[in-house]
Formats: C-alpha cells, sequence, structure tokens
C-alpha cells in the first residue's frame, strides 16, 4: 500500500521556503513604505522653505523702505515701509513655535510655515550701499519635525537669497 502526501522534511522545507519569500516581502515593503515618509520629508521642508522665501522676496522688491535692520547690520526680523498706508509696516520674525510670520500693520500675525517644519536662524543682513534702492539677504534653516525620531523624518535644508527694492 503506497500513502500519498509530505514526509516532514519536505514539509519543513516548503515552510521554510515560504517564511523565506513573506520576510523578503515584507522587507521590501518596509523600506519602500520608510522611502516614501522620507521623500515626503523632503518635499514638505522645500515647500515650506520656497513658500515662504518666495513670499519674503516679493514683499521686498515690492516694498518702499526697509526700516530694520540699519543698513550693514543683521537682525532675527525684518521690517519694512510697503506702499499701503494699510498695511505698513510690514514685519518678517519667527515665532516662539518655530513657523516664519509676517504682521502686516494692524492686522493678525499670519504663519507662513505650517507646523510639520520648524524654522530656526532667520536672519536678514542690510546690504544697502549709498544711492541704492535697498538690498536684503534672508538665511534661513528649515527642518521637518521628528517627535519620534525616526530617521526617515530626519531631514533640514537652508535657504539663502537676496532681494532688492525696485527703483521708486
Amino acid at each position: 500500500m503506497r500513502q500519498k502526501g509530505f514526509t516532514l522534511i519536505e514539509l519543513l522545507l516548503y515552510v521554510s521556503i515560504v517564511g523565506t519569500l513573506l520576510i523578503a516581502v515584507t522587507m521590501f515593503f518596509a523600506s519602500a513604505a520608510d522611502a516614501r515618509i522620507k521623500n515626503q520629508s523632503i518635499n514638505e521642508v522645500n515647500q515650506q522653505g520656497t513658500l515662504a522665501m518666495e513670499q519674503m522676496t516679493q514683499t521686498i522688491r515690492n516694498a518702499g523702505a526697509i526700516s530694520a535692520p540699519a543698513a550693514g547690520a543683521t537682525a532675527a526680523s525684518l521690517t519694512l515701509a510697503v506702499p499701503t498706508p494699510a498695511l505698513s509696516p510690514t514685519i518678517f520674525d519667527v515665532s516662539g513655535v518655530g513657523a516664519i510670520q509676517i504682521k502686516e500693520g494692524a492686522t493678525a500675525v499670519v504663519p507662513l510655515t505650517n507646523n510639520k517644519v520648524q524654522v530656526s536662524g532667520l536672519s536678514f543682513k542690510n546690504l544697502t550701499r549709498p544711492a541704492t534702492p535697498g538690498v536684503v539677504q534672508i538665511s534661513f534653516t528649515v527642518s521637518r519635525l521628528n517627535p519620534n525620531n525616526r530617521n526617515e523624518y530626519d531631514y533640514q535644508k537652508t535657504f539663502v537669497s537676496t532681494a532688492a527694492l525696485r527703483w521708486p
């Protein structure tokens, strides 16, 4: 009489092969998820930094004068005199929670960056020379908030730009 079925050796071999394949597939999907999160972190930092920099340089170009910092000085906030009286002065600085913010005239403070990133090292250097309308160098670092200390959320980038007031 001949019995059909698997021997113990065949069964153990089958289970180990399937187990190895399942572990490989799981590791692949885990690394793909980590890469996706890392790309999202990089994208978030780049978007927030670029958006804030564009807003600040656009406002500087359209301003009438640089009130602070003084020519040749560096400060953590920028005060501009803008042509629209209701929006003057316009002030850029960093809030207590690490967001770049703008205050236009008597209006409420508006954050330019969201709560997923933190801004540090914001500085404005007034590079204005005599007989020029005014030039400001802007520098700041944006980093992705990482409350759980996971590697895929670690990313920071420094943004530097210069903007000049338009000739009147």
